[in-house]
């Protein structure tokens, strides 16, 4: 089975140069290792270059510009769906799998079948080693016999800390939404990917979130300088409800109505510009409709 990883980064040389290390070294070896840099500005062009002179495996692309997450995702997804490989494992620049994470993928994926699942998803910890909450992925349902006994639980999405990605599958969904930008991307790409076969995490296949804190940081507590990002995630969220699940419009209602009271109530400053990201984001979302690329499009 031919493998190829990929890892987006923008302006964390340092965690970037850890994950690359922890990459290297895992214990299943036999892979290409594509870096996508959103055009950092903080020397990493220069690092991984350093590093790819001794590891014949780095691939580094440069996007041009910061396209965000999902950008970045599209951009390398572009490049690797048009090569032979059975497997894509992508994520972020501040994950950090174990020694032999994806060993116990590959070894996963041989058990249930290649033409059997879409995904794969890691379990994610945080530097504690407790679930990191920004990753935690929901089981859909009780585990059958067969998953129990390989450790495998049945989920319809997850994040990119870590995405074993079939490659026939993404092949036939087509590429992430680049103008997610950032927020959501991963959610809407995998319950894409899930809506044409069957995914699962993998319990012992273990990734290190290194996020600053282990705690989600929302638009009423969030600084000043980060607020108009958040408007991406509520008019992301409105897109994939959507799409995908149609039955839950009062659920999502109700919680945007909760963000926005919890502004109201907790945040310090920048009521009215938090309140609008969040009203903003709605009204997106509901005229939002990007269109699924394929590898070979233009894009």
């Amino acid at each position: 089975m031919k493998l190829a990883i990929l890892v987006v980064t923008y302006n964390r040389k340092e965690l970037l140069m850890e994950n690359i290390s922890a990459i290297a070294s895992q214990s299943y070896g036999d892979f290409d290792f594509y870096i996508c840099d959103n055009a950092s500005t903080d020397g990493t062009a220069d690092a991984v270059k350093l590093r790819a002179e001794k590891d014949s495996r780095i691939k580094y692309y440069n996007t041009g510009s910061n396209l965000g997450g999902a950008g970045g995702f599209a951009f390398g997804l572009n490049i690797v769906l048009q090569e032979d490989y059975d497997y894509c494992w992508i994520m972020d620049d501040d994950s950090i799998p174990e020694p032999d994470s994806l060993e116990k993928l590959m070894k996963t994926a041989e058990i249930i079948g290649k033409d059997n699942f879409s995904f794969l998803a890691n379990y994610v910890v945080w530097t504690d080693g407790q679930p990191c909450k920004m990753n935690i992925c929901m089981p859909l349902r009780e585990q059958n016999e067969f998953e129990k006994e390989n450790g495998i639980v049945p989920i319809n999405r997850c994040s990119f800390v870590g995405c074993f990605i079939n490659a026939d599958a993404a092949r036939k969904v087509g590429l992430p939404f680049k103008e997610f930008f950032i927020y959501g991307d991963d959610v809407e790409y995998t319950l894409r990917l899930n809506s044409y076969k069957k995914s699962y995490m993998v319990e012992k296949s273990v990734i290190v979130h290194k996020m600053p804190s282990n705690v989600r940081i929302g638009i009423a507590e969030a600084p000043a300088e980060r607020i108009e990002r958040y408007g991406y995630e509520y008019r992301n969220r409105i897109y994939y409800t959507r799409r995908y699940f149609k039955d839950s419009w009062a659920r999502i209602i109700y919680k945007y109505i909760k963000e926005c009271a919890k502004v109201i109530l907790r945040s310090k400053d920048n009521r009215i510009k938090r309140l609008k990201m969040i009203i903003g984001g709605f009204k997106n979302g509901i005229k939002f409709n990007p269109e699924i690329l394929f590898p070979e499009q233009k894009w």
